[in-house]
């Protein structure tokens, strides 16, 4: 692990990171008992704010930064659950009869939250859900490392360990950024 020290820049953009991931689908645990393909639609969904937080910190960072190691296999895997999105969104919009254009609150819950059935129709449904694993995995390698980048403490650091963190209710509202 590299001696430097994180910029105030690089620590800013850690925590928008670490709160993307941490509020976002598939990122956080869920409820057990709950059917788990919706989830992957969701992830699908807010793959553009995690994909986009990552991505702002990776152009930010040193080449030497300790988060290089794990924050390049998430970005990539992120991008790949990215890749995905905009077959989501013409396949709710075809499916639920979704203007295309529209970003209304209605429209976007349409296509962020789907019924199990639904996502399982979905063509891309198992491309999605593979990648939706790879990403799950490679965001919760980055996630401890996001929170010590980001000056975090340890119960911080602990609560978006595999397990930690529960979803609540509310959802954040993205650093710097738009949620679609």
């Amino acid at each position: 692990m590299p001696d430097q020290q994180p910029t105030v820049g690089e620590r800013e953009l850690a925590y928008c990171a670490h709160l993307q991931v941490a509020t976002r689908t598939p990122f956080v645990d869920d409820h057990p008992g709950r059917d788990p393909d919706p989830r992957i639609a969701e992830a699908v969904y807010d793959s553009l704010a995690v994909h986009t937080a990552l991505h702002r910190l990776t152009a930010a960072i040193a080449p030497g930064s300790a988060l290089v190691p794990v924050l390049l296999p998430a970005l990539h895997a992120a991008r790949q659950l990215l890749s995905l999105r905009s077959s989501w969104t013409d396949y709710c919009n075809g499916r639920f009869g979704l203007d295309p254009n529209a970003t209304d609150r209605n429209t976007e819950m349409s296509r962020q939250y789907a019924e199990p059935a639904v996502v399982r129709a979905w063509p891309k449904y198992a491309e999605a859900k593979e990648a939706c694993a790879a990403a799950t995995n490679a965001v919760r390698e980055l996630q401890p490392a996001l929170a010590l980048v980001a000056g975090l403490d340890s119960a911080s650091a602990d609560a978006v360990a595999p397990g930690g963190l529960r979803r609540s209710g509310l959802r954040l509202v993205p650093c710097g950024g738009s949620t679609r």
